[in-house]
């Protein structure tokens, strides 16, 4: 049997691997003190938990909250291997 190897490992897992950030769609809006992030998944290898740490880590204050707004599935700049789209609203900690 041959061996496969993939070139641009990095580029590989931003395709197919953990949740990666994306653009927030238009038609989202948010208050002043907060702040929208959206992250592209796979549903079928991406927990809540591992979604809403992504999230977390995206928003620009330490220590912000975030809640779920909304999500999607089609018509997006998400890779094909991660094509949904969660966005989510961080609120900052103070």
């Amino acid at each position: 049997m041959g061996t496969v190897a993939l070139g641009g490992c990095g580029t590989f897992w931003q395709v197919v691997g953990d949740p990666s950030e994306t653009n927030v769609p238009g038609e989202v809006t948010v208050r002043p003190d907060q702040e929208a992030v959206a992250v592209c998944y796979n549903g079928n290898n991406t927990t809540r938990e591992a979604l809403a740490a992504t999230a977390r880590d995206l928003c620009k204050e330490p220590g912000s909250t975030v809640r779920f707004r909304t999500e999607d599935l089609h018509f997006n700049e998400c890779p094909l291997l991660k094509k949904r789209r969660a966005v989510f609203v961080c609120t900052d900690p103070r």
